[in-house]
């Protein structure tokens, strides 16, 4: 939008003030069009007062004598030209050479701007992105009230979990089944062979033992036990019998086995079925002192660390945990591509249980806003400076003519009232000059 340099100023002609339209890279939308049109006209309206005060000008001094009230006619409008002209040579001025001079400290943002975006981008870090600024409208916003009210809806809930599967499935294509081998095999396994893990197993272990979680598989053994001794009962026969001298006579080693079969199957039955049997409770302390064993540095412990290295180096622990990563894969891959599957309906009622707390639990909410506003107020406040770089950046990168243009785009329009009011208060002070001069040489 530069002046057109051939056009002569002169009072019955407007002085140029750049094409009437906007350059085509600083209209990038229909709002930009719509300030260009609006631009163009508050242009037009100033630039027809200047003609208008010209007009005025040349008729009062080519068929009057520019006495009386035509005096104050002529002086008016001579002062509006005045006001009008220099107002519009100052707006021009900030983005171009006014009618093409190259006037010092003209075309000030086409010269300036790399300047003018750091100016306003440390203005915007200084007083918008600061904590006291950004958190207290956070606050007001209530996001996760809003936030509730959009996941409720069940096409929103739909969008969260497919762009939350796409995501997974973008994930999972991205892992290559070597680099968990290479993981596996060069970091994991090394590492877990270099780590004392006995008093990890030692300390998992009390922990089993005390809270009672192997009970069930105790439970599973010894049930399983009696039903196998009770289905086989030809083991404790041959057991006998081995035992047995050759001597002994077999009716003799039949009513040992009967009595012992009767025995082993009545004591494995009181162990099933009673949880507190001194069996158990044997159990429990030689576990304990296990545990104990293995958090110490114990020759229970030396050994099991040697057999739990010898088993991490084998080559089939990686090998399992490939399958293990490969089963995994498939799992969550069905889970993802399963819109009406059981994962997509158990996430969906997940969402709606956290949208209703979110709306309905107002103490929940303010909390939940609370630390958004908190968090949101303290990046800004660190990264203040980083956020609002993009302006001064984008600035940069900029055509000094198209940064021009962008920035007439959007203050041009109002800058015009300047002009206009010029030329309104120059025609004011000019009448009051004219009548300053009609009364002083009568004091």
């Amino acid at each position: 939008m530069s002046a057109n340099p051939t056009s002569a100023m002169t009072p019955a002609a407007a002085p140029p003030n750049g094409p009437a339209a906007v350059s085509p890279g600083a209209m990038t939308s229909p709002e930009d069009r719509d300030r260009a049109v609006g631009l163009r006209n508050m242009r037009r309206l100033a630039t027809g007062l200047l003609v208008l005060a010209a007009v005025i000008f040349l008729l009062t001094h080519l068929f009057t004598d520019s006495t009386g009230v035509w005096g104050f006619v002529a002086r008016a409008s001579e002062a509006a030209m005045i006001g009008a002209i220099a107002d519009w040579f100052a707006v021009t001025a900030l983005f171009r050479h006014p009618l093409g001079l190259k006037i010092p400290h003209t075309a000030i943002i086409p010269r300036k701007k790399d300047v003018l975006g750091e100016s306003l981008s440390n203005f915007v870090a200084v007083n918008f992105l600061k904590s006291h600024t950004v958190a207290p409208k956070l606050r007001k916003a209530e996001i996760t009230r809003r936030a509730g009210n959009w996941l409720a809806q069940e096409k929103n809930q739909t969008i969260v979990v497919e762009r939350a599967g796409q995501g997974l499935e973008y994930v999972l294509k991205r892992v290559d089944d070597d680099a968990i081998e290479g993981i596996t095999r060069n970091v994991l396994v090394p590492k877990l062979v270099s780590t004392h893990k006995a008093p990890v197993l030692g300390r998992l272990l009390q922990e089993i033992v005390q809270d009672g979680a192997h009970h069930r598989l105790v439970d599973l053994v010894v049930g399983e036990a009696y039903i196998w001794l009770s289905n086989n009962p030809r083991v404790i026969d041959e057991i006998v019998a081995q035992k047995a001298p050759d001597w002994v006579p077999s009716f003799l080693n039949d009513t040992v086995s009967n009595r012992l079969r009767k025995e082993v199957l009545g004591w494995v039955a009181e162990v099933r079925d009673n949880p507190y049997h001194k069996a158990r409770q044997a159990l429990d302390r030689w576990l304990l002192e296990l545990a104990e064993a293995l958090k110490t540095d114990t020759s229970i412990a030396e050994r099991a660390e040697g057999v739990l290295d010898d088993l991490l180096r084998q080559e089939g622990v990686v090998h399992s945990v490939l399958e293990i990563w490969a089963s995994l894969k498939r799992l969550l891959r069905g889970a993802v591509l399963e819109s009406d599957g059981e994962v997509h309906g158990r996430i969906r009622q997940l969402l709606a249980r956290i949208a209703e707390r979110m709306v309905d639990d107002v103490e929940f909410a303010r909390s939940m806003d609370e630390r958004i506003a908190t968090a949101a107020g303290d990046l800004a406040e660190s990264f203040g400076p980083e956020l609002a770089s993009v302006i001064s950046d984008t600035i940069a990168g900029w055509d000094a003519r198209e940064a021009s243009d962008r920035i007439e785009l959007y203050v041009g329009r109002d800058l015009q009232y300047i002009r206009i009011n010029g030329t309104v208060i120059g025609a004011l002070v000019g009448l009051v000059i004219h009548a300053i001069t009609l009364v002083l040489p009568r004091i």
